[in-house]
């Protein structure tokens, strides 16, 4: 069952000024006198002097200290807690002092170019703060706003729930509009909110405003610091989790039956259900609870001219606006009457006046008198409950006490009310009713049903066994469902550090917190309804700012993010690194083309797939210098193509190649003729490499990669007391598959060209080089495991995601330089021969065609084809196309020369190798120039 309390209503106060209520003018400038320093005169009223933040000008001003008289008596304990306090506290102060409240989305840019506010240096998502309708609320909602604005730097808001109703305590023009309340939908629109940002609703409040249409306005908050009570909306809310469940703020509310301090001094009898119930007490009842009377009726039925001539009670006629009005302070003292329903001699049931609440708000007046047979009855212009609205209630209570009336009614504390009248002899004082219990508040009327026109006397009057009085209840809070998952899948990683949902948790206001700040604020008496409220509540703050520190600032909080340095050993020492690899790229690829020009290579060697091999180191090692670089858009997606194209152009074409060359041998063994096309191996290197590069355009274009950043929390603390956070940036896109298939691709060419690498092992050795190969891919395997580990790590490790994208730049860059050792060296530190392209070891043979056709045949044994074994000698025999017939080369080694027998379908010449060499490629009208020539060198 709904908890008893009050559920207030849509209602306004129209007592209370819309704008700010201290006029001044070019030659009246009141506003520094009467508000505060730093209040000025503009639009012929003072302007709030906390619009650019509350805690700065009281501090300067009243010259407050920042410790309460608890601290300053725990300061002679001569702690460390306490040095750590008075250090923190002084470093608070600083940063109060130097820097402004931070900026929300109802100040202009305006205000920030003027000093006014301050630039959200941390990204947090914007708070928005239900008001509800009532002073207690305002300022516990003015509270938090203070806390994050000024303490930590979340962009805070005030939400009335009606269009042009304004209640923002930094407000230029001090309005504090009374809104609405307990209307739990705005929690629906802030949770649907993409990431809960209420600001998306504001365009289209904002012509509300213009157009007039109050239905339109969709309200928005994320959280409301003072429920008395829960109702469907909220229960409604909770069981969809739109709402979270309710937390207890720390104040003891409590309200009931109120009677003014006069009446009981007068009758004691009526501060207790006792002495008011019975048929002995309504003749007692209806003399002594008068009816409130409007001043329009005053002067109507009560005045002997209209109130045109001033008298005690009204100074002159209302206006037309002010016939409803109970009181009007200066102007109309308000008057209580006896009606009809007050005589009883007329009426047998004649009754005495109970203030009531409206419809909508939560009253067990009606079941109450009755089944405790107290004869009082409201009659109130709400017409179903007979119950005021709250600025009649608030008009009554003030004409009770100008008039030193009797007044029974409603009330509840902490509030402003109670306050206001301490002291003055109309004190509200509580009426003592049945004590509440679980059987009574389980048998209360249904309050949806309490100004249903067509309810039945039960549903409105309900059982005896209800008709106790109301238990106290500390005041809740309640905030919207999603709040803190919002923060925390927050995409900026400066928005997930926000603290708002943690403040919210621990934000605690006591029963006598409030109200020392109600008492304040009625005893000030120079803009009550304005900037009197607003005073009350910063100086409370400013007084008790260690208990606030210590109980609602989480720890490590405020906090300031800083660029984390370009120039740590770690981002120097990658960038000389990726130099390095750079430089040794070029000077090798230098090198090798300096030995293919002098020809020392020999012909062996591909030198077309070792240039393709560089390209992609040299790719690589450019990649690995633009990861080492600041993040960028330009930088980020260089690095992928850099990376991925130069690894498939390094890896690619070296696998064509090994493939080719184990085709040739196992051909060979079989005596196989296998004709391989360079141009076509060199063509599908090239395509399968364009394929990376396809790959690497479709990630550019769907989800290209970016600059990044990620936070990393130090315990530094700067001269302001805020925990110095290290920003830093790195590149990623928003979906990590793509980086994952470019690890498992090149993970996949690896594993095959460590299969290779394996069939190659028995190779000739002039174009074996299967362990130069299996060490380099090993190497560059073991390498794309640790970039593959750190590209996962950094969600589990503390390192920041910068310094891993540095370690990937250093795997790429050693990857480079490995392979250049490994592959390359050999080309340099050995002193190499110019050698024939063939292998004359194990009777197998290589020769490379002059138009790119490579023809292997081999021999094992003296009986096989083509092969001739004499004197100890070994040879070989290969087939190489000799323009367009087919020329038998056949090798034979001495212990002094090697012989090579070239066959025709004619004749068989026998030379030296050397001659071969010398000349190259014969053609048939050359054969017998190298026969003469080669049997004069025998001769010689």
């Amino acid at each position: 069952m709904l908890y008893a309390s009050t559920i207030f209503t849509a209602i306004s106060i129209t007592l209370l000024p819309a704008h700010a209520a201290v006029s001044c003018n070019s030659t009246y400038n009141p506003c520094e006198d009467l508000l505060m320093k730093g209040s000025k005169c503009r639009d012929g009223f003072c302007t709030n002097p906390f619009e650019g933040g509350c805690l700065r000008p009281m501090l300067e001003n009243l010259d407050l200290e920042l410790s309460s008289q608890e601290n300053r008596t725990r300061q002679t304990d001569g702690t460390d807690d306490k040095n750590d306090m008075d250090n923190t506290l002084e470093a608070i102060r600083r940063r109060l002092m130097s820097v402004p409240r931070t900026c929300n989305s109802e100040d202009g840019p305006q205000a920030m170019e003027q000093g006014i506010c301050s630039k959200n240096a941390n990204d947090y998502s914007e708070v928005r703060v239900w008001s509800q309708n009532w002073e207690s609320a305002f300022f516990v909602s003015w509270m938090m706003q203070i806390i994050y604005s000024e303490l930590l730097g979340v962009p805070s808001t005030i939400e009335t729930g009606v269009a042009g109703k304004n209640t923002n305590f930094y407000d230029v023009t001090n309005r504090m509009d009374y809104g609405k309340a307990n209307e739990y939908k705005m929690f629906q629109n802030a949770h649907k909110a993409p990431g809960g940002d209420c600001s998306i609703y504001r365009d289209g409040n904002e012509k509300v405003k213009v157009d007039g249409n109050a239905d339109d306005y969709i309200p928005c908050a994320h959280m409301v610091l003072e429920i008395w009570s829960s109702n469907e909306q909220l229960v409604g809310a909770q069981e969809k989790r739109i709402a979270e469940p309710e937390q207890f703020v720390g104040a003891i509310g409590s309200q009931g039956w109120h009677v003014t301090r006069s009446s009981i001094v007068k009758d004691v009898s009526v501060a207790h259900y006792f002495g008011l119930q019975g048929e002995s007490n309504r003749q007692k009842l209806a003399d002594t609870f008068k009816r409130p009377t409007t001043w329009k009726h005053y002067c109507t039925y009560v005045s002997q001219n209209n109130c045109t001539t001033p008298d005690d009670v009204a100074m002159r006629p209302p206006a037309t606006v002010e016939g409803g009005k109970y009181f009007v302070e200066g102007s109309y003292t308000g008057f209580f009457r006896k009606t009809e329903k007050n005589d009883c001699n007329k009426t047998k049931a004649c009754t005495g006046h109970i203030m009531d609440y409206p419809c909508g708000w939560t009253s067990y007046v009606r079941q109450q008198t009755k089944h405790l047979e107290i004869a009082l009855e409201s009659d109130g212009s709400d017409g179903i409950s007979g119950g005021y609205t709250y600025s009649e209630m608030v008009d009554i209570w003030s004409a009770a006490n100008a008039t030193k009336s009797d007044l029974i009614g409603l009330w509840w504390s902490p509030d402003a009310i109670p306050n206001l009248f301490k002291g003055s002899g109309s004190d509200l004082m509580p009426v003592l009713l049945p004590a509440p219990t679980q059987s009574c508040l389980d048998n209360r009327v249904d309050i949806l049903k309490r100004c249903d026109a067509s309810a039945t006397d039960f549903d409105l009057y309900g059982d005896e066994k209800g008709a106790c009085g109301r238990p106290s209840r500390s005041t809740m809070k309640v905030a919207v469902g999603n709040m803190e998952s919002n923060i925390q899948e927050n995409k900026n990683p400066k928005s997930r550090m926000s603290p708002a949902h943690i403040v919210y948790n621990d934000f605690s206001v006591t029963d006598l917190h409030m109200d020392e700040i109600l008492t304040n604020w009625v005893n000030r008496g120079v803009d009550k309804y304005n900037f009197d409220l607003r005073f009350a509540t910063c100086r409370w703050m400013a007084e008790n700012l260690d208990y606030i520190v210590e109980t609602m600032i989480p720890p490590s909080h405020p906090r300031i993010v800083v660029e984390a340095s370009s120039t740590s050993p770690l981002a120097i020492f990658t960038l000389v690194l990726s130099a390095i690899a750079i430089i040794l790229t070029i000077f090798t690829a230098f090198g090798m083309y300096v030995q293919w020009r002098q020809g020392t290579l020999g012909r062996s060697v591909q030198i077309e797939f070792l240039a393709l091999l560089l390209a992609g180191l040299f790719l690589v090692s450019i990649g690995s210098l633009l990861l080492a670089l600041k993040p960028s858009k330009v930088t980020c997606t260089g690095s992928i193509w850099m990376v991925i194209f130069g690894y498939t152009l390094q890896l690619v074409p070296t696998l064509m190649r090994v493939s080719a060359i184990i085709k040739i041998i196992r051909a060979s063994r079989k005596f196989r003729i296998v004709k391989v096309n360079i141009k076509a191996l060199f063509t599908r290197s090239i395509g399968i490499s364009a394929i990376a590069a396809l790959y690497c355009m479709l990630w550019t274009i769907i989800d290209p990669p970016c600059a990044r950043t990620t936070v990393e929390l130090s315990k530094e603390k700067n001269n302001f007391g805020e925990t110095i956070v290290s920003e830093y940036t790195f590149c990623d896109s928003n979906s990590s598959i793509w980086f994952v298939i470019s690890f498992v691709c090149q993970g996949i060419l690896l594993i095959g060209g460590s299969f290779l690498a394996w069939q190659m092992r028995t190779v000739p050795d002039v174009v074996n080089d299967s362990r130069e190969l299996a060490l380099m891919i090993y190497a560059s395997f073991i390498l794309l495991l640790l970039r593959f580990m750190v590209y996962i790590l950094p969600g589990s490790l503390s390192l920041g995601e910068n310094s891993f994208q540095r370690m990937r730049s250093i795997f790429c860059s050693i990857d480079t330089m490995a392979t250049i050792v490994i592959f390359f060296s050999r080309f340099f530190l050995e002193q190499r021969k110019k050698e024939p392209e063939r292998s004359i070891r194990g009777g197998n043979f290589v020769q490379r065609a002059p138009n790119g056709t490579f023809v292997r045949t081999s021999g094992q044994n003296s009986g096989e084809p083509g092969f001739s074994n004499a004197g100890g000698a070994s040879s070989t025999s290969s087939r190489v196309p000799v323009n367009s017939m087919e020329m038998v080369l056949e090798e034979e080694k001495v212990e002094e020369d090697a012989m090579i027998k070239i066959s025709t379908a004619r004749q068989t010449y026998s030379v030296p190798t050397w001659v071969l060499e010398e000349y190259g490629e014969v053609k048939d009208r050359e054969l017998e120039q190298i026969r003469e020539h080669s049997t004069t060198s025998s001769a010689i």
